[in-house]
């Protein structure tokens, strides 16, 4: 490309240099793309460290941050500083954002300079910050989250679930299309196993990766090992944080030659923990959003390790149809059991394709994006649609 994309996450909770899914996310797919051989102008509004987006261009340009509504407020005053700070390093080729909440920079930049505007989106923004923290101009953020994909050239879901929301939200139907989320699967193909903790070795160990939460369905994992664990030898290995981090922990401290808790790690070093692990176990309740793409989820698979998963839309999203021996129906604790013992007793049947890994990665997401982002027509052959 002749100039450089504007690639622009506003979201002031999502910083440059963290091990959180967003943040991994975000720095992946610039580095997709800069092995394609675009080169971006990154521009976030968290405070951290942009080193992890070279070889790109990158800045942040930070969010005055406050309590309630006046946050929100000066949210939305931020998009001028957010569209200077574009208009001061460019010129661009196209835009490419993450949706955030009360941003409208990355929209009114491109249509101002009339570049390609593509969008990608990775939760109904307006209806979680309903449901689940505050969100006082509810109807402004909404209105604006809509005004920004039916501007969109392109919006990339990362869910079919997502996509048909944000269809029956209001976004054009032919603009909105399917892109999971994905992993450097080299990297993980080639990680070295990091040691196991002594009380695990000699025995399968099932590897949990995540926030504790309860959407995630921790508290049915702990069950569900328990009752695995009178019938054969396992182990079990739980690594994130969040709010069930004190259940995790109560079970550690009941089985503690079964079931170590790890706490976060960085990131980087993921690789190497799934690489130590037999089996990846991805639980989550009949009641758990199907918009998800569980980054846990790809990245097992990357790691060629067999999955252990409940058949809901989010994890069956991310199989492309494949019906693997570890699924089980959510919530039962029989079927857990039965599904684990099936891919421990014979991992190798258990594994996902070939060309299901090989769709997972990075490079070839960024193969579907990069076209739409051409200053052309927009491509003939496009992803999954709805």
């Amino acid at each position: 490309m002749s100039a450089r994309i504007a690639y622009l996450c506003a979201d002031p909770g999502i910083p440059p240099d963290s091990s959180k899914g967003a943040s991994v996310h975000f720095r992946s797919m610039a580095a997709a793309m800069a092995d394609a051989g675009a080169e971006l102008d990154v521009f976030m509004t968290r405070n951290g460290s942009v080193d992890g987006f070279l070889p790109h261009r990158a800045q942040v340009v930070p969010t005055p941050r406050a309590a309630g509504i006046a946050g929100e407020v000066m949210q939305l005053a931020h998009s001028q500083a957010v569209f200077t700070a574009m208009e001061q390093n460019g010129p661009h080729a196209a835009v490419y954002e993450r949706l955030s909440l009360f941003s409208g920079a990355g929209l009114a930049y491109a249509r101002h300079h009339g570049l390609p505007y593509v969008v990608e989106v990775n939760a109904p923004l307006w209806i979680e910050a309903k449901q689940f923290r505050s969100l006082h101009l509810a109807a402004t953020a909404e209105a604006l989250c809509l005004d920004t994909l039916r501007g969109a050239d392109a919006v990339f879901a990362v869910s079919a679930e997502l996509a048909k929301l944000l269809i029956d939200a209001g976004a054009p139907h032919d603009s909105v299309h399917v892109l999971g989320n994905g992993a450097h699967v080299e990297d993980f193909e080639r990680a070295a196993p990091m040691p196991r903790p002594t009380q695990l070795q000699g025995k399968p160990v099932i590897m949990f990766v995540g926030s504790l939460k309860p959407w995630h369905g921790i508290g049915f994992l702990l069950e569900g090992f328990a009752a695995l664990r009178q019938r054969r030898a396992c182990g079990l290995w739980v690594i994130g944080d969040g709010p069930a981090r004190a259940e995790v922990e109560a079970m550690a401290a009941q089985m503690p030659d079964d079931v170590v808790y790890e706490g976060p790690v960085e990131h980087e070093t993921m690789g190497s923990y799934l690489a130590a692990a037999d089996a990846i176990c991805a639980p989550y309740p009949s009641a758990a959003p199907g918009y998800f793409s569980p980054l846990k989820v790809v990245e097992g698979l990357a790691a060629r390790k067999p999955l252990i998963g409940s058949r809901v839309p989010c994890v069956l999203g991310e199989l492309g149809g494949e019906d693997l021996p570890g699924l089980f129906d959510a919530d039962s604790i029989e079927g857990f059991v039965a599904a684990a013992e099936r891919v421990l007793d014979n991992p190798r049947a258990a594994l996902a394709s070939e060309r299901l890994v090989q769709n997972l990665d990075w490079r070839q997401k960024a193969r579907i994006v990069l076209p739409w982002l051409q200053p052309r027509e927009k491509p003939t052959e496009e992803p999954r649609a709805v």
